[in-house]
């Protein structure tokens, strides 16, 4: 399987939701998350040049009415325009 059919095992929605991620060396950032999928999701954000690829980080969705629950993930890709990050 090539990395390209590998990257696209799961079927994207693809969203824009506002999320909380929690990098453990720079702290919190309100971000863009879109293109979720069963495997991960993308973080549309370019400024967070301080996460590297293997870092795990957390996720909380922002503005929920209820405490939104913390998903741990590990950084797996990065581009211009943001992070690719997959479930851990």
């Amino acid at each position: 399987m090539s990395s390209q059919e590998e990257r696209r095992r799961f079927e994207r929605l693809h969203t824009s939701m506002n999320v909380i991620l929690d990098h453990p060396a720079s702290g919190q950032y309100t971000v863009r998350a879109t293109d979720l999928s069963e495997g991960g999701v993308f973080i549309a954000d370019p400024s967070i040049k301080s996460a590297k690829i293997g870092d795990r980080v957390s996720l909380r969705v922002k503005g929920m009415l209820a405490a939104s629950p913390e998903v741990f993930m590990e950084v797996v890709r990065q581009t211009r325009d943001g992070l690719g990050l997959k479930f851990s």
